[in-house]
Formats: C-alpha cells, structure tokens, sequence
C-alpha cells in the first residue's frame, strides 16, 4: 500500500473517531453530566471493538508515536476536532480545549490526562495485548476507568 493511500485513510479514521466521540460528548453535554464520560467511551470502545476500523485506528496510534507528522495529526484530532464537535451541542462554534475546559469548570490538563488514561488502555488491550486487559469485556474495561475520567472531566457539577 502506498504512503499517500495509508496517510488518507488513517486521516479518514481519525475523522470517524473524532466524529463518533464527539457526538457521544455532544450528547452527554446534553444529558446528565454524570454520563459525560461513559458515554464517550462506550463510543470510542465500540469502533475500536470493530474488527473493520480497528486495523485503522492502529495505523493511526502507530503512526503517532512513529512519525512526527502522525503526532502531529493526533495533536490535531484531540485539540481540534473533539471539541469542535462537542461544541456543537452548546451552540458554540471552533471551540477548543480552553473554551471547554471552562465550560465544564476543569482545568485545561484534566483533557490531557484523561486522553492518556484511554489511550494507555487502548495501547494495553490492542497493541501490547497485555492480559487481563486484552480480554475483559468491554463493559468491565468501561467500568474500570470511567471513575477516573469522571474525575478528570466531570468533578465540576
């Protein structure tokens, strides 16, 4: 497979999961905020579970921590796009990191750690397959971090 055909599509699969993540934000900011986080991650889990967009999702985490542009693009989803959609449901447009930090009374490195902590599972139960994480029910692994994610981005209430 050529660079640009592998380049286009981990750019596709990056806009699938900030789209899917950030309509599930989108949705819990219109919800309890209780479920701001599980939400988020039972839509992030549910394409990673998805044998089809997996292997692109891969590509992209691989890409990330391989090449600067690829750690680039991820800076870009995660500052950019999740925020952006999220912003949506609270009416404001080009929002970012500062702009939600502020609407939901966390500090701005609370976004920070709490993409660490999925990403640190994601890593755990996709690429190292380190067990018990690899096997767990998605539900259990949802269950486990969601109070620390909660914590991070929903202690303001």
């Amino acid at each position: 497979m050529s660079e640009t055909v592998e380049i286009d599509e981990r750019s596709a699969a990056v806009d699938t999961l900030g789209g899917v993540i950030g309509e599930a934000g989108a949705a819990a900011l219109e919800g309890p905020r209780e479920q701001l986080t599980e939400s988020a991650l039972r839509a992030a889990f549910a394409l990673w579970e998805d044998p089809e967009v997996r292997p692109k999702l891969l590509g992209i985490l691989q890409a990330a921590v391989n090449s600067e542009e690829g750690a680039e693009q991820m800076r870009r989803f995660i500052a950019e796009q999740l925020f952006a959609q999220a912003g949506k449901s609270i009416g404001a447009t080009d929002l970012d990191i500062y702009q939600m930090a502020e609407f939901l009374g966390v500090p701005p490195v609370n976004f920070g750690a709490a993409a660490g902590q999925v990403w640190g599972a994601v890593l755990m139960r996709y690429v190292v397959k380190l067990e018990p994480i690899a096997s767990i029910p998605v539900d259990d692994l949802i269950k486990l971090i969601n109070p620390t994610l909660h914590r991070y981005l929903g202690a303001a209430q």
